[in-house]
């Protein structure tokens, strides 16, 4: 286990540098040569890190009589997933004192790495009662959800992003009665047509997915569907034309095709577009599929809707993605959103009048949704918004009548949803 946990360090010390997680596993050689249970215990260290990321520096800190000499070294990684072992995922404390104590021999850092772990060790209760899931969220989003949610529902999203996120399985239709989906999966239904299941690693081994019954799609990621599919009646879909914009890996697609619209798939990157004909291989829907940047799409016809899930900060998906709970993503914020308000100008050039415009975002920092939305319509007097008033079976909440959020707390009995952000423009002239 020694030789998983030295990996598990230089993978988060990476990741501290700047590096996102799939890109630091990929940059990792070492990590290539594990067998398959090793790399699983890697990933689950390095995950639980993340997620607790505040908590650990904090504790490191308040043990150190002084600050280290290197910042971000790879004796204070080695500290980082250590005590995460300890306190957050309860492995044997003398496995991972022991363990540490060896790996650091080789940088003279033995016994300082011992009497900081043993330290932890004495102290393990009262660490995991006085220090709070608040010191995991990054100023970026701490600041702008407390504006926005308030104090409360920022101590309870940190309370939920530490717990491991589950998967969500949309059934086909067609096939949703066909089973006892429930046994199959071993999962509960959390809405109609959607269980959710404990992550058990490769997807492809779940029962029924060669067969292509289900696709994984998180429920607040389903809702800019269910907001179409409430303007247009079933019976006139087939002559309704959506385009769906950033469509890979194709959720929303298969939603738009299982309700009966003619759908344009539009992907800009080619490794994402190669994901996307995969599923739709697998699940056999069939669409036309586009590699091309929205702001250089020229389609043939206006379209009768567009639904667009614009890049963005991800901060939705932190429970999921817990390598952005370390970077500061801030600087890169005006950038983004640029790029959004781009996007939508774009679309918006290609919607017939009296057409929609769904506009969706993984994130809960409002400079990427309301914010983003008041910008688009102060710029284009010929789009409002679009009043909604529907229940979204506390997967989300309407805030001024027309923003649709999702936040981590939202369906907090069956373990929170990601964070998403929806809203529904109408282009009323031309």
């Amino acid at each position: 286990m020694s030789y998983s946990r030295k990996i598990a360090a230089e993978i988060l010390k990476k990741i501290f540098s700047g590096k996102d997680l799939d890109t630091a596993i990929i940059n990792t050689s070492d990590f290539k040569k594990l067998d398959p249970r090793d790399k699983a215990f890697v990933r689950l260290i390095i995950l639980e890190t993340l997620r607790h990321n505040g908590q650990i520096d904090f504790i490191i800190s308040e043990f150190l009589k002084k600050p280290m000499k290197t910042k971000n070294s790879f004796i204070e990684n080695l500290l980082r997933i250590s005590i995460s072992q300890i306190l957050y995922i309860d492995i044997a404390e003398y496995s991972v004192v022991n363990s540490a104590v060896e790996i650091s021999k080789k940088y003279n850092m033995s016994k300082f790495v011992n009497a900081l772990l043993r330290n932890v060790c004495r102290q393990k209760g009262d660490l995991q009662k006085k220090i709070t899931e608040k010191k995991n969220i990054p100023n970026w989003i701490k600041k702008d959800v407390i504006n926005f949610f308030g104090e409360k529902k920022f101590e309870d999203i940190s309370k939920i992003i530490v717990k491991q996120p589950q998967l969500d399985i949309k059934i086909k239709s067609q096939s949703y009665n066909e089973k006892k989906w429930n046994e199959l999966l071993d999962g509960t239904e959390i809405l109609k047509e959607t269980f959710r299941i404990k992550n058990k690693g490769v997807i492809s081994n779940l029962p029924h997915f060669n067969d292509g019954l289900w696709w994984i799609q998180g429920v607040s990621a389903s809702i800019p569907v269910k907001i179409i599919n409430k303007i247009f009646k079933k019976n006139l879909r087939k002559n309704i034309n959506v385009l769906d914009v950033c469509a890979a890996p194709g959720g929303k697609s298969f939603q738009l095709l299982e309700s009966g619209y003619n759908v344009i798939s539009l992907d800009k990157s080619l490794v994402r577009i190669k994901k996307l004909k995969e599923n739709f291989r697998r699940l056999g829907f069939t669409s036309k599929i586009v590699c091309e940047d929205i702001n250089n799409f020229k389609g043939d016809i206006l379209f009768d809707c567009i639904l667009v899930d614009a890049p963005c900060s991800a901060s939705g998906l932190i429970q999921k993605k817990p390598d952005i709970l370390v970077k500061d993503k801030s600087p890169d914020l005006k950038k983004i959103t640029a790029n959004q308000l781009k996007i939508l100008s774009s679309c918006s050039k290609l919607i017939k009048q009296d057409g929609y415009l769904i506009y969706s975002v993984c994130s809960i920092i409002q400079d990427e949704g309301i914010k983003i939305v008041k910008k688009f319509l102060k710029n284009n007097n010929n789009f409002s918004l679009i009043k909604i008033e529907d229940n979204f079976e506390d997967v989300a909440q309407i805030y001024e009548n027309g923003y649709v959020i999702s936040i981590p707390t939202n369906l907090k009995k069956f373990g929170g949803v990601d964070g998403f952000f929806t809203v529904c423009l109408k282009r009323i002239k031309k």
